[in-house]
């Protein structure tokens, strides 16, 4: 009995502590560095690359230092890694019907298989429907507050430290958590596929800078925060060295 609280520290500290370097980084952050990756095949990838980074970059600012694009990073600097594994249309999506259909299959199925013969085709055809009807509810949902159709967005975002293989903090971005933070385009920007791409990326890097701040406790800074980099020293070139001139009459013929 009296080992008892010893099985128990190992618990508390998986679920109530937090590691020493995240705590540390949380109350000191080092500048971030944001970089983006994206499907191999998509379209347009290095814009989608441009456009998200961008975005993430503009809103992590409001929250710690920020390295800009093409700046050369200080030591030390974390980066924030952002590998987004599925960026594709909403009309690509199955629709609510094939939905449907896929939930009453798997159901019926489900259901005869556990030996409710007589009322597995009932079962799939109740869970179908109504599957088939929430996907099309949810659309029209969306549809209607944006103005627009969304595009799927599911990512894993990473912030690593130098010389720590672990990251310091890891999240899964779900495709519905970014459509819930876009906000709606005005009427003569509904169909703007630049604009709309610009609100995905937005309410994508929202998302991301939400669930970090909320992680590390950082407060929202009054303006946006950018590293600079040192300027070069610079050169100091040696005072010219005077030219010797011999009177004429020292000089030998």
């Amino acid at each position: 009995m009296r080992r008892a609280p010893w099985l128990v520290i190992p618990i508390l500290f998986a679920f109530g502590c937090t590691r020493p370097e995240v705590e540390a980084f949380r109350q000191r952050p080092a500048p971030i560095q944001v970089s983006v990756s994206l499907p191999s095949g998509l379209a347009d990838r290095d814009g989608f690359q441009k456009e998200y980074a961008s975005a993430l970059r503009a809103r992590l600012a409001t929250r710690v230092v920020v390295v800009p694009e093409g700046v050369k990073p200080p030591v030390g600097a974390a980066e924030l890694q952002v590998d987004i594994r599925d960026i594709s249309p909403a009309p690509g999506q199955a629709s609510p019907a094939a939905i449907g259909v896929a939930t009453g299959v798997t159901v019926g199925v489900l259901s005869a298989a556990s030996g409710n013969r007589g009322w597995g085709v009932v079962d799939g055809l109740f869970w179908g429907l109504w599957a088939g009807s929430h996907a099309s509810m949810h659309r029209e949902r969306v549809q209607d507050r944006l103005g627009y159709r969304p595009q799927v967005v599911r990512a894993q975002v990473r912030l690593m430290q130098p010389g720590n293989p672990e990251p310091l903090w890891v999240e899964a971005i779900e495709p519905v958590e970014v459509v819930e933070a876009m906000d709606p385009l005005p009427y003569g920007s509904r169909d703007d596929d630049g604009r709309i791409r610009e609100e995905e990326a937005k309410g994508f890097a929202r998302v991301v800078v939400q669930k970090l701040s909320a992680t590390f406790q950082w407060p929202r800074f009054a303006e946006q925060r950018f590293y600079e980099a040192p300027p070069a020293p610079k050169v100091v070139e040696p005072p010219p060295v005077p030219k010797l001139e011999i009177p004429a009459e020292h000089k030998q013929d």
